[in-house]
């Protein structure tokens, strides 16, 4: 890292990373906030429900129905989350008000009990790695009904062979 991060700050910036992940995997501006928190492994999912809630409390995502994504404060705060890891920041627009907006996230992240590192904080950093590592793989959709297709397609022939 670039720039040291409290212990509260690095568990929202894993948070702010993972949705961040999501969207850009999706290519949208909105992302399942129920599959994000399935991807999780069961034991640290209450961890991460409430960090989500206090990331929304807080006006960093906003919810629309099931769905998540940053505000403009969000925006503000995922570019200093990128600055902090050493990347680029994305999708920031900088304006007057930018260091006072992120200096009340932050104060506001610090002050919140729901961002105490609910393990190690090396174990909660390394949450998305853990994540990327457990991905289960798909079985091709195609593949699988061609197969059905022609097994179907053979049933039917031998049935009217039989017939004959």
């Amino acid at each position: 890292m670039s720039q040291q991060l409290s212990d509260r700050e690095a568990v929202a910036a894993v948070l702010v990373m993972m949705v961040r992940t999501r969207l850009v995997a999706a290519h949208m501006g909105k992302t399942l906030r129920t599959g994000l928190q399935a991807s999780v492994p069961v034991s640290e999912r209450p961890a991460v429900r409430r960090g989500l809630d206090a990331l929304l409390d807080h006006g960093i995502l906003a919810m629309s129905g099931e769905f998540i994504g940053f505000t403009a404060k969000g925006r503000i705060y995922l570019a200093h989350v990128q600055q902090a890891l050493g990347q680029t920041p994305s999708a920031y627009e900088h304006d007057d008000q930018s260091p006072a907006v992120l200096a009340a996230l932050i104060d506001a992240i610090e002050q919140d009990e729901r961002f105490e590192p609910y393990t190690s904080i090396e174990e909660v950093q390394s949450l998305p790695a853990r994540l990327e590592s457990h991905v289960p793989k798909r079985k091709p959709v195609i593949r699988t009904r061609w197969l059905l297709s022609l097994a179907l397609a053979a049933g039917a022939a031998a049935f009217y062979v039989a017939r004959l």
